[in-house]
């Protein structure tokens, strides 16, 4: 528990340099809800049920901050922290690559809640957004559950090479594809029918559908949304631990 502790410090510090980062991870999820809210003026139809526009975004950008700090921010630093070193000192150390995503999951994890709150003030006094009748347990739940699936794919990626140039530009392309297609910033319902089948393969895809439905009170198992996204979580969180490089 102390290693961890003493990693936990140390990934809060290396995140505050990281300031590009953790302020897009704040700041881009403000301004698409913002965005996304402001044009949509009518209610919208989600699974047969009329919902306000905002109870249509505020899932979608809830989960864009769990993606950029959990995907973007994982997998880009990875690359970075190869490229110092960081790791072999790890190996050198005898830190456990258990202890170290443990540590790393944790901080990653409290910036996103924090980035969840200001969501969730802005979406109250600015769009009125209701908590009646809502389950927050079940979307809870159900976001940690995503955002573990997008930690474990940040680590995984960021794994698959030890070149930090290479590492560093898979992370890159994968973030992108999903900011775009995998339906967190842009309603997969209004893509061409192409991007829809893209988009249909990205587990964030799925994970924004079951937030959206559980936030609205739908049935989360009438689809195989969740499904997809527990299936996805475990299998990136055993290959992410599977195939975790030192060097």
């Amino acid at each position: 528990m102390n290693t961890v502790n003493a990693l936990f410090e140390l990934e809060v510090k290396k995140l505050l340099r990281t300031w590009i980062i953790l302020g897009f991870g704040i700041v881009a999820p403000l301004f698409f809800l913002v965005m996304q809210t402001e044009i949509s003026n009518n209610s919208l139809e989600l699974y047969g049920m009329e919902i306000a526009p905002i109870d249509f975004t505020f899932p979608m950008f809830a989960f864009l901050s769990v993606v950029v700090l959990a995907i973007g921010n994982v997998g880009i630093g990875f690359s970075y922290m190869r490229s110092i070193y960081f790791f072999r000192r790890l190996r050198l150390a005898s830190v456990k690559s258990i202890q170290f995503i443990s540590a790393n999951f944790l901080v990653q994890l409290l910036c996103a809640i924090f980035t969840i709150v200001l969501l969730v003030v802005v979406a109250a006094t600015r769009y009125n957004l209701s908590f009646e009748g809502k389950s927050f347990l079940t979307f809870g739940s159900i976001l940690f559950l995503s955002f573990m699936m997008c930690y474990f794919i940040g680590v995984f990626i960021g794994n698959l090479t030890t070149d930090p140039k290479t590492s560093q530009t898979l992370s890159m392309a994968v973030y992108f594809v999903i900011i775009f297609l995998g339906g967190v910033t842009f309603p997969t319902e209004l893509m061409p029918s192409f991007m829809q089948n893209i988009a249909s393969i990205l587990p964030t895809t799925h994970a924004v559908k079951v937030l959206q439905i559980s936030w609205n009170g739908g049935d989360i198992w009438e689809s195989y949304h969740l499904l997809y996204v527990i299936g996805t979580t475990i299998i990136t969180g055993i290959l992410s631990i599977r195939f975790f490089k030192y060097d």
